[in-house]
């Protein structure tokens, strides 16, 4: 006896979630370092927007979609490290846009830490 016909989509994966603190980055070397070490890319791969742009869309790096980067406490970087940042994102969108799945970069305030409490 046959099936219905009819073919069943199976649930789109949920997205890696890979978490970096920017706590620290005083450059753009370190955010590149950090950055393209969580997404295991290539030691070859360059620090430049469209080598990363290249990597993700040709699936060079270890990590695939979908994958979501999210980057803490990059309050505490460098102004133009910030304004990179958002470029950055862009990347991201752009690839996920050509590859129709999920690549994702959110930069979030770091966590507050708690508070300490005073010894008795």
């Amino acid at each position: 006896m046959g099936g219905t016909g009819r073919r069943h989509r199976s649930a789109p994966l949920p997205p890696l979630t890979i978490r970096l603190d920017a706590r620290g980055w005083d450059s753009r070397e370190a955010m590149w370092r950090a950055l393209l070490d969580a997404l295991g890319a290539p030691a070859w791969h360059g620090d430049s927007l469209d080598a990363l742009y290249d990597s993700m869309v040709a699936a060079l790096n270890r990590v695939r979609p979908p994958v979501v980067v999210e980057i803490v406490g990059a309050a505490s970087c460098p102004a133009a490290l910030v304004a990179y940042l958002t470029r950055v994102r862009e990347v991201f969108a752009d690839a996920s846009a050509a590859l129709g799945e999920r690549v994702e970069l959110r930069v979030t305030p770091a966590r507050p830490r708690p508070p300490t409490r005073p010894a008795r």
